[in-house]
């Protein structure tokens, strides 16, 4: 099958069109795919800073509960000796 001159230069420059469009189309994806990435790197950072946030969180909490506890150990003792003062 032999094409004419102008139906070959068509099917090249339809082709060619294509090509190029293929081209923009992958090019954009790599844009969208490099600021998706940038994005996640941002949100993991943030996820761990949360994380190590309600760690310290959960530190204070114990460390809190600890006081409390022996808080309320000396105020036990201090009652006893009253009540072995009064006696």
């Amino acid at each position: 099958m032999v094409l004419a001159g102008t139906e070959e230069g068509e099917i090249l420059a339809r082709l060619s069109e294509r090509v190029e469009r293929a081209i923009a189309t992958i090019q954009e994806l790599r844009r969208e795919r490099d600021a998706l990435k940038e994005k996640l790197a941002r949100a993991e950072e943030q996820l761990r800073a949360l994380d190590a946030a309600g760690e310290e969180q959960e530190r204070l909490r114990r460390e809190r509960s600890e006081i409390r506890n022996r808080i309320e150990s000396i105020l036990a003792n201090l009652e006893g000796l009253e009540e072995s003062g009064d006696s």
